[in-house]
């Protein structure tokens, strides 16, 4: 079981062209809003004018509901549905909705081929076992906390968690880990719920590891497979790089790096013989420097740099998960150009975000 508890100083609000978003979590922790890469998110809506439109959000549904104010919502010509405060309405995020009212809500999104729910939960000063929805086989569940009023004490197993007013508690858990969980208190929690099955959505998570020979050993064949030839033809072979180990590259590759680490000394060396060192001598150097920096040097800037285990980050491709399926895929019919030209003007339009819109929380992970 993972858990977070997020407050004031976590939250970070984006100005919309309708009113503002709080975002209070967001699964993976590391996903943002604007790259639409997340499994999940939990956010506080609060629309300024009387008619708005929400943004459309085509892979996912979404869940809101009133918590303060009145509105209506329609979506495209399908149906209407009024809203009170502590009513809800699920939809899909590819329709087109426009919301009439000025309302302050509170928003659920999960990724379509997930599925979630949002209801609310009295606590009392005796502890009362939670009811909850059971995920299915082989998905993973979260389990959000808002706390409306008052406050709430939550019990997960052995483990108990204060949620104040305003202060979002997440609880993750793995496919088939199941524990019984009790709230207490005084006051109102909003419980939001959340089922997927992590492999066709997000990356594998490899806990980092102190660097071993076999990590060396991994650092030395990739330090001498960047050169353009050697990347071609590595290509050809039936492995892929994940996307932790896939940035630490090219990061290498953009930076030069090493060739500036080798050409600094190599010119010191250089910068010898205007001293007066004889040119076989300072040829003799030279040789030898890049002799040891292609054996060694090179290898301990990869293994310094690159997520370790390495091997863990190398997949074959007849055994990637459906999410790393998806991402190769991608990757073999990319066009690096048109990417660029098309990621410069994605965000363009008026469902922008603000450009200081940079959603990076301090998690405090308890």
């Amino acid at each position: 079981m993972e858990k977070w508890i997020y407050g004031a100083e976590n939250f970070h609000m984006g100005k919309m062209h309708w009113g503002t978003e709080t975002e209070l979590a967001v699964f993976p922790q590391a996903a943002q809003y604007l790259e639409r890469d997340f499994i999940w998110r939990l956010a506080i809506v609060q629309t300024l004018e009387e008619e708005s439109s929400f943004t459309k959000l085509p892979d996912y549904e979404r869940v809101f509901m009133a918590l303060e104010g009145e509105a209506v919502l329609a979506f495209g010509e399908q149906r209407t549905v009024r809203l009170s405060a502590q009513e809800q309405a699920s939809f899909d995020g590819a329709v087109k909705t426009k919301c009439f009212g000025k309302v302050k809500g509170y928003s659920l999104m999960v990724r379509k081929g997930c599925h979630g729910k949002l209801r609310l939960v009295d606590a009392a000063s005796d502890a009362a076992a939670l009811e909850r929805d059971a995920p299915q086989e082989g998905e993973s569940s979260s389990y959000g906390f808002y706390c409306l009023s008052g406050y709430a004490v939550v019990s997960a197993g052995q483990e108990t968690y204060l949620v104040s007013g305003g202060r979002q508690l997440v609880l993750n858990f793995g496919a088939g880990e199941t524990i019984d969980m009790m709230v207490m208190g005084e006051g109102q929690v909003l419980l939001a719920e959340a089922f997927y099955r992590k492999q066709a959505f997000a990356a594998e998570e490899i806990p980092p590891q102190k660097a071993t020979f076999a990590d060396f050993k991994a650092a030395f064949r990739l330090s001498h497979s960047r050169y353009k030839w050697n990347r071609i033809a590595a290509a050809k072979k039936d492995v892929w790089y994940d996307e932790a180990l896939s940035r630490a590259l090219a990061f290498l590759d953009k930076s030069y790096l090493g060739f500036i680490i080798w050409a600094a000394v190599s010119l010191l060396f250089l910068g010898s013989a205007v001293a007066g060192v004889s040119h076989p001598l300072v040829a003799g150097l030279v040789a030898g420097w890049s002799v040891l920096y292609v054996l060694l040097v090179s290898p301990l800037l990869y293994l310094l740099l690159l997520p370790k285990p390495i091997k863990a980050h190398i997949k074959k491709t007849d055994s990637l998960t459906e999410y790393e399926r998806k991402l190769y895929e991608q990757e073999l019919s990319a066009n690096p150009l048109t990417d660029k030209i098309f990621k410069k003007y994605k965000y363009s339009g008026k469902e922008k975000w603000d450009e200081d819109y940079q959603p990076v929380f301090k998690r405090l992970k308890k």
